[in-house]
């Protein structure tokens, strides 16, 4: 019964992680790349948008990866 419980709690730490909000402009920094390329490489549709979700950064960064890796 108690690891049942340790599951569930990652599990909801699992999913507040990915719905967590990240700011475009502080994950730049982090990374230290330029705001507008990060928008202009990865979210090319929502590059007026400032802050997106872990899922919404993760789903992005495949695509750009995806697409990189074909392109060579």
């Amino acid at each position: 019964m108690e690891g049942k419980f340790c599951i569930q709690g990652e599990d909801e730490m699992s999913e507040a992680l990915e719905t967590q909000k990240v700011d475009i402009t502080e994950f730049a920094n982090m990374v230290g790349f330029p705001v507008e390329l990060i928008k202009k490489e990865l979210f090319i549709d929502e590059a007026n948008q400032e802050d997106f979700t872990m899922a919404d950064l993760r789903t992005a960064m495949m695509k750009y990866l995806d697409k990189t890796m074909l392109d060579k």
